[in-house]
């Protein structure tokens, strides 16, 4: 885990939308993406409903509340 891979969370958490996310970070959408996967697989948890809009799972809720604790 790293600080700008849960900065880049909690960016996509306040949008709940990849594409504004990204935006704000000033990367690509797919790099987006491939830096939330990576948390996904580092945790074993999907973070993110994709269909049929974003939403969080209730792992990632969990997540969230530990990453704001830090």
């Amino acid at each position: 885990m790293n600080l700008k891979s849960i900065e880049y969370f909690l960016i996509t958490v306040e949008e709940m939308n990849f594409t504004r996310a990204a935006g704000r970070l000033y990367i690509s959408q797919q790099a987006l993406s491939s830096h939330i996967s990576r948390l996904e697989e580092e945790y074993g948890i999907r973070l993110f409903e994709r269909r049929p809009a974003l939403s969080l799972t209730p792992e990632a809720v969990t997540y969230l509340i530990k990453s704001i604790n830090i």
